[in-house]
């Protein structure tokens, strides 16, 4: 999957990962390869992206968000 992970200043983070795990309004969700097409508002936490079986990177949001998922591309923006 790709994914693009952005903030008002800069891009955090662009390229391919195997999933993600996002704080959620109702919780923390992953995202795998295939998923269905999904929007969510983000709130505060860790944005956490496994990258290859051995890299992970976190992300911390601290106001809130929005992901986007459509056709194996991730959408992120941080507030």
């Amino acid at each position: 999957m790709e994914v693009k992970v952005i903030n008002s200043k800069k891009i955090l983070y662009q390229g391919s990962i195997s999933s993600i795990v996002a704080p959620g309004f109702n919780g923390y969700f992953q995202i795998l390869e295939n998923h269905a097409p999904f929007i969510s508002i983000l709130i505060n936490g860790f944005l956490k992206l496994s990258i290859n079986m051995n890299e992970n990177k976190k992300i911390k949001i601290e106001e809130g968000g929005l992901l986007r998922v459509k056709k194996n591309s991730i959408f992120v923006i941080i507030l």
